[in-house]
């Protein structure tokens, strides 16, 4: 990430609080003026100084009406601001008033707010080393000081609270962005499985249009049509409601709800996810083709199943461009498991990025894309009692192989076991 976006993100994630900490600027600066030169006098004190930073903070507080020109450099503007009115100024002032204990417990408060206002470890480093530098730069340099309460622990104390102040916050950044994606990635799931059933209620009321449009003696029968084409859109509705609880209390519980799990035809949940997957254009369908030997159930959620089909199909016709693309489900029964295999003939992954496709964020030649879908597709198979992998030959094809236990299986037996010991009896009074 270059340095520009590295400051505008800072700039967007402090932007909310800026009128508090300018509010804080323009008064906290020339107010302690008197409280260290009357109250409690310091052995130096600059009213311009403290003037001149005051003022760098006016704009935060009037942000919402500064002309236009200005706002171009508002995050450079905010850089610079705290640059100067936190470790410039402090370390400036701790040296200039001979390191005394009022000035070197204002400088670790400064360090610490200029760690709560730029959570980005390369920023706070770089501004901290430039004002600090700058603050000893103009001390020493243009004044003799003879430090006699200067002792090298304060900067190993000083260190060690920088090192900690920004790998604690930094790190509590990092949780708040994985649970923001999280958030967006659902989101989308959600948007992604909304958009088949609103297809299907909307095919289904230009049918109803038709029918009444029609003239017709057959009045009972257009009734009995549109009765079952109701009761169709109510089944869709009810569906489209269990998704949406089920991803929801997924996102809630940080894993994948087992509450509604029972059994299901694998080769009946495949072959409704390809006829019902949002294809752009009547002629992506025809490039997905099912092929199974025989059919048996699997122990799990029919919605979630369907949920790991539309995201490996939507990622695979991300490269439908490529020639001779095609998609192909291979559902093969067999003795010890249940295997379904998933083969598009796009671009292929790179072998190096194999082993990582399934871990949280990791994205790879793809825009706006949250790298959270596969890994929730894995987290959804493990709770299946399966396994899923992934490979892939580059530029040729690439190959998703899902393993789900035996519906009789010991795994999933006990897992039915586990579930029907969590229920609770109901008792008739």
């Amino acid at each position: 990430m270059s340095i520009k976006n590295r400051i505008n993100n800072v700039y967007r994630y402090f932007e909310p609080n800026l009128i508090i900490i300018g509010y804080l600027g323009c008064i906290g600066f020339p107010l302690y003026f008197f409280v260290w030169h009357y109250l409690f006098p310091q052995p130096y004190e600059n009213f311009l100084l403290r003037l001149f930073c005051g003022t760098l903070f006016i704009p935060f507080i009037l942000k919402d009406h500064l002309p236009y020109w200005f706002l171009r450099y508002k995050a450079i503007h905010f850089i610079a601001t705290i640059t100067i009115g936190l470790p410039f100024f402090f370390s400036y002032m701790l040296i200039m008033n001979d390191w005394s204990i009022p000035w070197i417990m204002s400088f670790m408060a400064a360090l610490f707010l200029s760690i709560l206002l730029i959570y980005d470890a390369y920023i706070i480093s770089a501004i901290s080393i430039i004002g600090i530098t700058m603050g000893a730069f103009f001390s020493y340099g243009f004044h003799p000081i003879n430090s006699e309460n200067f002792h090298w622990g304060y900067i190993a104390v000083i260190s060690f609270s920088y090192v900690t102040g920004i790998a604690s916050h930094y790190r509590n950044h990092i949780h708040y962005e994985d649970q923001l994606l999280f958030a967006r990635s659902f989101s989308a799931g959600i948007a992604h499985e909304m958009r088949n059933p609103f297809s299907s209620l909307y095919s289904s009321m230009e049918l109803m249009l038709d029918i009444l449009r029609q003239k017709s003696d057959n009045k009972e029968g257009n009734v009995n049509e549109l009765e079952s084409i109701i009761r169709s859109n109510m089944t869709v509705i009810n569906n489209s409601n269990e998704t949406i609880n089920l991803l929801l209390s997924s996102i809630n519980e940080h894993a994948i709800s087992k509450n509604t799990f029972q059994e299901y035809s694998i080769v009946n949940i495949i072959k409704s996810s390809v006829e019902s997957f949002g294809y752009q254009s009547s002629k992506d369908r025809n490039l997905v083709s099912v092929e199974f030997n025989k059919d048996t159930n699997y122990f799990g959620s029919d919605i979630l199943f369907r949920y790991v089909i539309f995201n490996i199909m939507k990622n695979a016709f991300y490269y439908k461009e490529k020639s001779n693309f095609n998609i192909n489900i291979n559902v093969d029964i067999n003795t010890n498991n249940n295997v379904i295999k998933i083969r598009d003939t796009g671009i292929g992954i790179p072998k190096n990025n194999l082993d990582a496709i399934f871990d949280d964020f990791f994205t790879h030649g793809k825009k706006n894309s949250s790298g959270l879908g596969l890994p929730f597709c894995k987290k959804v198979i493990t709770a299946f009692g399966g396994v899923i992998s992934c490979q892939s030959k580059l530029g040729e094809w690439t190959e998703f192989t899902i393993i789900l236990p035996k519906s009789d299986s010991k795994s999933v037996n006990k897992l039915k076991y586990e579930l029907m010991s969590k229920k609770t009896p109901i008792v008739h009074r």
